[in-house]
C-alpha cells in the first residue's frame, strides 16, 4: 500500500508499506533506496521480507521518485536527515516504528549518519553498498571547481550519472532483465542533477567515515567486490572502524552495485534473513562479538 508523510517545512513524501499477508509482522524494517532511484524498486526485496514474516517500510526520497521538491536536489545532508526525523516521528504515532533499518547506496549512508547522532533504538541495520569510498576517482581541481561555480550559480545542473545507461551494464547489475526495468523505469531520474547534490555525495564519503567510531548499531554490511560505484575498500575501513561489536561484513566476489538484483540475489537474501533471525529476539542493548 502507498503512504505519504509530510517534512516540518511542508514537502510530501510518497511510500510504500508492504506487510505479510496472512499475519502481524513479526518485525517491522525501514528503508532508503539509492540516488536517482526510488522505492518501488525493491518490490523482490520486499517479497523476500514478507514471506518470512517481517514488513518493509520505504519512502521515496525529497526529489525522487513520487516525491515532491526539485529532482534529485537536496540543500545538504542535513535536510535527509531532518525528514528521516519527520518521519520517525509519523512513524512512533502510527504505532509502526521500526525494529530494522536498511538502506542502499546513499540510502545506507544516510542510515548510518542518522544512527550514528540519533541512536535510534533498532535492533539492527541492513546496509547494502554504502559509499564510504566512491569507486570513481575525481580529480581534486575538478571538484575545487564544482565548489566555485556553485557559489556563484547555486542551481547549477551539470552532473549526469550514467548509472542509468550505458553505465549501468557495467555498474548496477549483471541481469539483464534488471537493466532493461531500470531503464525503461519513469521513475528513475536520468537526467542532469544540481552539482550541489553530486558534492554532497563527495562529501558524504568523509562524513561517514567519521561516522563508523560513532556507530554504535548491530549491523550486516553487503557488498560486492565488483562494484565500480561504491568501493569494497570502503565497505571494509567502515568494517574495521565501527565501534559496535555486533556487526557483519559479506563481501559478494564479483557482484556489482545492486547486490539484491543480481543473479546471485537468492544466495544475498539468504544472508540477511539468516541476519534478521539471529537478531530479532535481541534487545537493542545487546551486542555480540563478530563472527
Amino acid at each position: 500500500m502507498d503512504t505519504t508523510w509530510t517534512t516540518r517545512h511542508g514537502t510530501r513524501l510518497v511510500g510504500r508499506l508492504w506487510e505479510p499477508a496472512d499475519s502481524s509482522p513479526r518485525a517491522r524494517i525501514f528503508g532508503l533506496h539509492g540516488i536517482l532511484e526510488h522505492c518501488g524498486r525493491y518490490e523482490w526485496f520486499a517479497h523476500q521480507l514478507t514471506s518470512h514474516g517481517y514488513s518493509l517500510e520505504m519512502i521515496d526520497l525529497r526529489g525522487h521518485g513520487r516525491s515532491e521538491g526539485p529532482r534529485v536536489s537536496v540543500r545538504d545532508v542535513d535536510q535527509y536527515l531532518e525528514d528521516l526525523d519527520d518521519v520517525s516521528r509519523q512513524l512512533r504515532e502510527a504505532g509502526r516504528e521500526p525494529d530494522f533499518l536498511f538502506g542502499h547506496s546513499m540510502g545506507a549512508g544516510l542510515i548510518i549518519l542518522w544512527c550514528a547522532t540519533r541512536r535510534p533504538p533498532v535492533k539492527g541495520a541492513v546496509l547494502s553498498a554504502p559509499p564510504i569510498m566512491i569507486a570513481v576517482r575525481i580529480p581534486r581541481w575538478l571538484i575545487e571547481l564544482g565548489r566555485f561555480l556553485v557559489k556563484v550559480f547555486p542551481d547549477i545542473r551539470v552532473v549526469q550519472l550514467k548509472t542509468a545507461r550505458r553505465f549501468g551494464q557495467h555498474a548496477v547489475s549483471r541481469d539483464p532483465a534488471v537493466l532493461k526495468a531500470l531503464r525503461e523505469d519513469p521513475l528513475v531520474f536520468r537526467g542532469r542533477f544540481p552539482l550541489r547534490t553530486g558534492l554532497e555525495l563527495i562529501d558524504l564519503q568523509e562524513k561517514l567515515q567519521h561516522a563508523a567510531t560513532e556507530f554504535e548499531t548491530p549491523f550486516l554490511l553487503l557488498q560486492g567486490t565488483g562494484d565500480k560505484l561504491s568501493s569494497a575498500n570502503g565497505a571494509t575501513l567502515f568494517y574495521e572502524r565501527a565501534s559496535t561489536v555486533d556487526k557483519t561484513l559479506r563481501l559478494y566476489e564479483g557482484l556489482y552495485h545492486e547486490v539484491l538484483s543480481e543473479p546471485e540475489k537468492d544466495q544475498v537474501i539468504v544472508d540477511v534473513l539468516r541476519w534478521l533471525d539471529a537478531h530479532l529476539a535481541k534487545s537493542p542493548q545487546q551486542r555480540n562479538p563478530p563472527a
